[in-house]
């Protein structure tokens, strides 16, 4: 008889924990993963209650435990670091790591009675901060964005995505081009409704676009003399051109536009011999497999790098050619890469990525095939990935803005 007691009691119990009830209008919340970098350590921040719930009609529940996988240099071979009860901090620090060696991270949030749910996969690299120089700052309504460097004048052309040109006021204001030194003192304005600027090698012109008759109109490719301070529209049609960029001879442009192509967001790569005017049809966007392609930015007189973006909406760098136009993988990854620039020596690749996470700056060296994360290591490292523009200063020097308010020079050895 006490046997038979005994057995109904745990059957008892094995029924009761199984009898976990969900309700149906419930939902576990998915967590989420980004990371900051240091000497050694790398902190990740894996969730969110803040998250916009795109099932409005369910209730989202917090998980009860987050269990922390790593990977030391591979993608596939994955350990579980630490299971974490939910504190509501949501931050966990790992320490004596490799510096310049690539770790893997992904989290599980768990509840019973609810299916586990996995956050992106993301890609850290700790290292000791390099040498940041903060050379201009913005603290006002104006913005610093799309900043290109000429070695030749020493001088900085930038968009203030705010410029006011009647005294201050918000009735008149526009994405405008400002010509000035490093530190913005002598600063003037180069054209007001225009964007995209970059330099010609030898620093006498800067090519642009600028729109036609105000804000929203069509885009066009013009060139600005420093010497005489004359515009030159080099098109006139209605057409939307962006991202314009010299030859190293300063013979060619390479440019995107949406010339061809049934929408504003869908561009090919054209090239402009600027001795003669001709254009030519680098890259059909209709004869590939991306939904776009853009920032074309030149390895040689010939080669160039562009970023594609794929079916799948992931972005990432590819190469090709004036002569064979045949288009090959660069940095290509689950992430998101893109708005790549190459070394003067042409050994280096700086751009930007959310494979950490969120959008970091990083590097990649051509030669030895090796990543390097160079931002990361403050919540205030922000990147607004339609504006920054990374611009070289030499091999060893870099210049960018962080968010759109921060000129930053940051040496990398």
């Amino acid at each position: 008889m006490r046997k038979t007691i005994i057995f109904i009691l745990i059957l008892g119990s094995f029924s009761c924990k199984k009898d976990v009830k969900i309700p149906a209008d419930s939902r576990l919340r998915a967590p989420s993963l980004s990371s900051l970098i240091d000497d050694k350590k790398v902190t990740l921040k894996y969730f969110s209650q803040f998250i916009p719930d795109v099932f409005s009609s369910y209730t989202l529940v917090d998980p009860d435990y987050f269990d922390i996988y790593e990977s030391e240099g591979q993608l596939n071979k994955f350990n579980e670091v630490i299971e974490l009860k939910n504190d509501n901090i949501y931050e966990y620090s790992l320490n004596d790591l490799n510096n310049n060696s690539t770790y893997y991270f992904y989290i599980v949030g768990k509840k019973e009675g609810y299916k586990s749910l996995y956050s992106d996969t993301i890609m850290v690299i700790p290292n000791q901060k390099l040498t940041y120089d903060s050379l201009i700052t913005f603290n006002n309504n104006h913005s610093i964005s799309s900043v290109s460097y000429s070695p030749a004048a020493n001088k900085v052309a930038y968009v203030d995505k705010n410029y006011a040109w009647n005294g201050g006021a918000n009735c008149c204001m526009a994405e405008s081009i400002i010509l000035s030194s490093n530190d913005n003192k002598d600063s003037e304005l180069l054209a007001t409704f225009s964007y995209d600027p970059n330099w010609s090698s030898n620093g006498d012109t800067i090519v642009f676009a600028a729109e036609t008759q105000g804000h929203g109109y069509y885009s066009q490719i013009a060139v600005y003399d420093l010497t005489s301070k004359v515009i030159t529209k080099l098109t006139n049609d209605t057409t939307y051109y962006y991202n314009p960029s010299f030859s190293p001879s300063d013979g060619k442009l390479l440019y995107q536009s949406n010339k061809n192509r049934p929408h504003i967001n869908s561009t090919n790569i054209w090239m402009m011999d600027l001795s003669t005017l001709k254009t030519e049809l680098i890259i059909d966007l209709s004869k590939t497999n991306f939904v776009n392609v853009s920032k074309p930015d030149w390895m040689n007189e010939n080669d160039f790098i562009f970023q594609g973006t794929s079916l799948n909406n992931v972005t990432s760098i590819y190469t090709s050619s004036l002569v064979t136009k045949k288009i090959e993988p660069l940095i290509a990854s689950r992430w998101n890469d893109y708005n790549a620039t190459i070394s003067p020596n042409a050994d280096q690749i700086a751009f930007i990525s959310d494979r950490s996470g969120n959008e970091q700056l990083w590097l990649y060296n051509l030669q030895s095939k090796e990543y390097k994360q160079l931002t990361g290591y403050d919540d205030n490292d922000y990147f607004d990935g339609n504006w920054t523009k990374i611009d070289w200063i030499d091999n060893n020097q870099l210049l960018f803005t962080f968010g759109d308010n921060r000129l930053t020079k940051l040496l990398l050895k």
